[in-house]
């Protein structure tokens, strides 16, 4: 089958394969960081906003902080890949990119679920000091795993 001269080429094209790049600079860090920083801001919001208004409706803060935690996580990925680890991981499949992303959104879960409830129950503070906790303690962990282990670069 031909194409008219004026259609637009919707082809696929097979894609080019990664070229090595250099680690990263201490500049590139510093600014990767300050990247996460903005998206995870931008998630926490989501994640706190879902939080609030499930606490408030139904009472049962584990569940609220999990389910806030777990809507975040979806537009943390997409903004992740957009604004933060550009090209990162380009050796990876989006499919192995997105469950190993997967993997760490489970780890940051379980991490809420058990911070926010031992908050709670074990040391008797408020559930929104107990997820303020847990969201600190997720941003550090997943930053350090995604950056080393999920968003990799060919060396």
């Amino acid at each position: 089958m031909t194409r008219h001269p004026d259609s637009p080429d919707l082809s696929i094209a097979p894609e080019a394969q990664p070229q090595p790049r250099q680690p990263h600079t201490r500049a590139e860090r510093i600014l990767r960081l300050v990247r996460y920083t903005g998206v995870n801001l931008v998630s926490l919001v989501i994640d706190y906003g879902v939080f609030l208004g499930l606490l408030n409706f139904t009472g049962l803060p584990v569940l609220a902080s999990v389910a806030g935690y777990a809507v975040a996580f979806s537009v943390n990925y997409k903004l992740s890949r957009w604004l933060v680890f550009v090209g990162d991981g380009a050796h990876k499949s989006d499919r192995r990119l997105f469950t190993e992303f997967m993997a760490t959104g489970l780890l940051g879960i379980a991490l809420t679920a058990m911070v926010t409830a031992a908050g709670i129950h074990l040391l008797g503070i408020a559930p929104t000091i107990a997820k303020g906790a847990a969201m600190l303690i997720c941003f550090v962990t997943l930053y350090f795993i995604r950056s080393r282990f999920v968003f990799t670069r060919l060396d």
